[in-house]
């Protein structure tokens, strides 16, 4: 059976912004990369660094808000003090009344409890202690055990909306996470529909039949289209006379034969040739012989 071929299909790296082939070996030495290694922590690093340039921005915030609402109240009580309307003399009056109220339930001697279970008092602002019963009152026992719950209860609520607070702060970080990654999808789904829309359009891979052995299919007879009859005008046939070139004319040499090199006395002589030039002289021709 013979083998096709398949095209392969590619894989977008967010972290690199390159293509590679979607194939294990290939991801994998990608992915155990220097580059690709050196982007991820780049990446984790900017998140990190968001994240807490978000949390600082929000800190920023509540403080911003705190101290505003700090600055209307004092300008709040500055205004129920300065001005003479029945509201602003009915709030003064109820004010003072709870401060009088406060620093009466204020007290400053506590009863304490000794090992041998006898009870004594404490002056928290002297510091000083007494078994006799001080006169201006004190808080017993049970008085400082109902106020320390309700210390304990308020700092509970305030861990809680503390922790509320930081729930809120989280909750928005993976939102914006959130928000990242399905930005990060859609671009990644955009670059491959643009890739696959460059691409030129695949040949369907030729079926292989049973009983026909070729990869490419049978053979097709090719039919021969009809002539079209144009319609043009008819001209005589004229046909060309054929020019022969005469054959050339080769003249014959005669040999010539010298009998003999010398005269009777056995010297050698040649015969001088005789240049004739007419009117003009030879400027090359010699003076003497």
């Amino acid at each position: 059976m013979a083998d096709y071929w398949v095209s392969q299909e590619r894989k977008y790296c967010d972290f690199c912004k390159c293509w590679i082939a979607n194939n294990r070996p290939s991801v994998e030495f990608h992915e155990k990369g220097r580059r690709h290694q050196e982007n991820v922590k780049k990446r984790l690093k900017n998140i990190t660094k968001n994240s807490f340039k978000a949390q600082k921005e929000l800190e920023k915030e509540d403080v911003t808000l705190k101290q505003m609402e700090k600055a209307a109240l004092e300008s709040y009580k500055r205004d129920i003090e300065n001005n003479a309307d029945m509201t602003s003399v009915a709030i003064n009056q109820k004010l003072k009344d709870e401060n009088l109220q406060i620093k009466g339930s204020t007290k400053v001697w506590q009863q304490l409890k000794s090992k041998e279970g006898d009870f004594y008092y404490w002056n928290t602002v002297t510091n000083a202690t007494s078994w006799e019963v001080p006169a201006e009152g004190f808080m017993s026992v049970e008085e400082q055990r109902d106020e320390s719950f309700e210390k304990a209860k308020k700092d509970l609520e305030a861990a809680e909306k503390e922790r509320r607070k930081q729930g809120l702060l989280r909750a928005q970080q993976l939102k914006q996470e959130e928000e990242e990654e399905r930005a990060r999808l859609a671009r990644e789904k955009l670059k491959e529909r643009r890739v696959v829309d460059d691409l030129p359009p695949m040949k369907p891979a030729p079926i292989i039949e049973p009983g026909n052995p070729s990869p490419y299919g049978k053979w097709e007879t090719i039919k021969e289209t009809p002539m079209v009859d144009l319609q043009l005008p008819e001209q005589e046939y004229y046909e060309c006379p054929i020019v022969y070139e005469p054959e050339p004319i080769v003249k014959e040499f005669k040999e010539k034969t010298v009998e003999s090199l010398g005269n009777e006395t056995g010297e050698t002589t040649f015969k001088k040739r005789k240049i004739n030039f007419g009117n003009r002289k030879n400027a090359r021709q010699r003076l003497e012989d």
